[in-house]
């Protein structure tokens, strides 16, 4: 069993990018998204069909009351700094408008001319310096923010070079399912499972929310089975897509056993030419967290890249190898498993942006406060387990428009 809670930051300086948090346990307990979608909108995850995903509305949850009242101030705040951005020329990224400050007239020779020259000059060294970052760190088809936060979400000062992130998407509650999709058709990856519909998961108590708002995700572990036949399960999708973006899932324990293989991931119906990334992988009784991505070819791991994790595979191309992708795997013996159990779970966090794709982990006793505090500062974090390299990947050419995934397999 598995349980889940889930919300989505978005990055506005110098990217525009994505937040989520989550949190599994044995009974997969997941916080849903803010509002309500439509999941009729939305066409599953089928790697052996032909069909694309619409793209005709976006597929994000709507807004309501606002749930964290401090990070409503910070937005409202946020919006200040937008707006004395604009006015002083500055030039931001991730969608928005631009709009330069009007030139400064000549005043000629006289006391303000010099100031006027002076500050000319400042302000094209400004554009100059917003175009710059802006062709370093822009993504192609960068996902934004849905409903009202898109009008909130710039944050920081004209001097302030670190990126903020800003709460995006929460998916929390009673209605966490709502904003997902049940996948029930054949594994693809050959798994002796047995995906079901959403009403057969709810009907049989595979998947449920608690009274206290926990998200429980679980395979049939109570029927006992002939040799060969598969055993029924869950796996679910997010009716939206994300490219780009902090994820942070938030686990208090994982199922674990011979047989069992438990996984938060992200990919696209267009696979492998839009890539997967798996976040959290948990094998057998393994006690080490395993991290890959999966890629057309012309993707491949960099070493030494940055990161503590034990090398496995470098090539990330999913049609060679039998797909083996390029896999890290985490030192912590307490990443996943048993021993996951015991510590009380931990936060996996995956930052995706230009600057490459990269994965935390945080047994609970050591979980940063930024996280803790919904501002979460991926720079003050340390080296990732698991980090893919722009310089031997092309990360906007091999990523783009992914659905977040859990499933039990």
């Amino acid at each position: 069993m598995t349980s889940l809670k889930l919300t989505t930051h978005k990055l506005l300086l110098p990217i525009t990018l994505i937040l989520l948090i989550v949190s599994l346990t044995s009974n997969a307990a997941v916080h849903p998204p803010i509002g309500k979608s439509s999941p009729k909108r939305h066409t599953p995850l089928q790697p052996e069909s032909s069909l694309p995903y619409s793209n005709a509305a976006p597929n994000g949850p709507a807004r309501r009351a606002h749930p964290y009242p401090e990070l409503e101030v910070m937005q409202k705040k946020a919006q200040s700094l937008w707006n004395r951005a604009l006015s002083a020329g500055q030039q931001l990224v991730g969608g928005h408008p631009k709009r330069k400050a009007p030139r400064a007239k000549n005043l000629g020779p006289g006391p303000g001319y010099a100031a006027s020259l002076k500050a000319m000059k400042r302000k094209e060294k400004l554009e100059k310096r917003a175009q710059r970052q802006k062709r370093q760190t822009n993504l192609a088809g960068t996902a934004t923010a849905s409903g009202s936060a898109a009008a909130a979400t710039a944050t920081g000062s004209l001097n302030s070079s670190a990126p903020v992130w800003v709460l995006d998407d929460v998916y929390d509650g009673q209605n966490f399912f709502d904003y997902f999709l049940f996948y029930n058709w054949k594994d693809p990856t050959n798994g002796l499972v047995q995906y079901v519909t959403g009403d057969e998961a709810f009907g049989s108590k595979l998947a449920y929310v608690t009274k206290d708002n926990k998200i429980i995700m679980k395979a049939d572990n109570e029927t006992v089975l002939d040799v060969g036949q598969p055993r029924k399960s869950v796996r679910i999708e997010t009716n939206k897509a994300y490219t780009g973006g902090l994820f942070i899932l938030d686990m208090e324990r994982a199922p674990y056993g011979c047989g069992v293989w438990p996984a938060f991931w992200t990919t696209n119906a267009n696979w492998p030419q839009n890539g997967e990334i798996d976040i959290y992988e948990g094998v057998h009784l393994s006690t080490n967290n395993q991290m890959t991505w999966h890629t057309s070819p012309g993707c491949n791991l960099k070493v030494p890249g940055g990161f503590t994790g034990y090398v496995n595979s470098t090539d990330c191309n999913a049609l060679i190898n039998n797909n083996e992708g390029c896999a890290i795997t985490d030192q912590s013996y307490s990443s996943s498993g048993a021993t996951l159990k015991n510590i009380g779970g931990g936060v996996f966090a995956m930052k995706w942006d230009t600057t490459g794709i990269s994965v935390w982990f945080f047994p609970r006793a050591v979980i940063p406060d930024d996280i803790l505090n919904f501002t979460p500062d991926p720079t003050q974090w340390g080296q990732p387990q698991a980090h893919l390299s722009p310089d031997s990947c092309e990360i906007v050419q091999h990523f783009q428009e992914h659905k977040i995934i859990f499933n039990i397999t």
